[in-house]
């Protein structure tokens, strides 16, 4: 190195090498939204459009948590 200049401190040789990386895992990436807020409720189901048989399950657990809710709601929740 010339004469005179000089390197930031933590830099030259012996200087640490920090790397960050944000990886994002998303395991149900795409969704699906079924029925209006107005009238009886809305749903949205996440899941994977490559798994059609699972995302399938998915959509009817969902209809059915739908329905007791309504029914919960419609009965003061008893």
């Amino acid at each position: 190195m010339a004469p005179g200049i000089t390197l930031p401190a933590g830099s030259g040789l012996n200087a640490a090498v920090v790397e960050y990386r944000h990886i994002h895992i998303s395991e149900d990436p795409d969704s699906i939204e079924v029925g209006t807020p107005g009238k009886g409720g809305c749903i949205k189901v996440y899941g994977n459009f490559r798994d059609p048989e699972g995302f399938r399950a998915k959509i009817k657990a969902a209809y059915e948590l739908r329905k007791l809710a309504a029914e919960l709601l419609a009965g003061g929740g008893q």
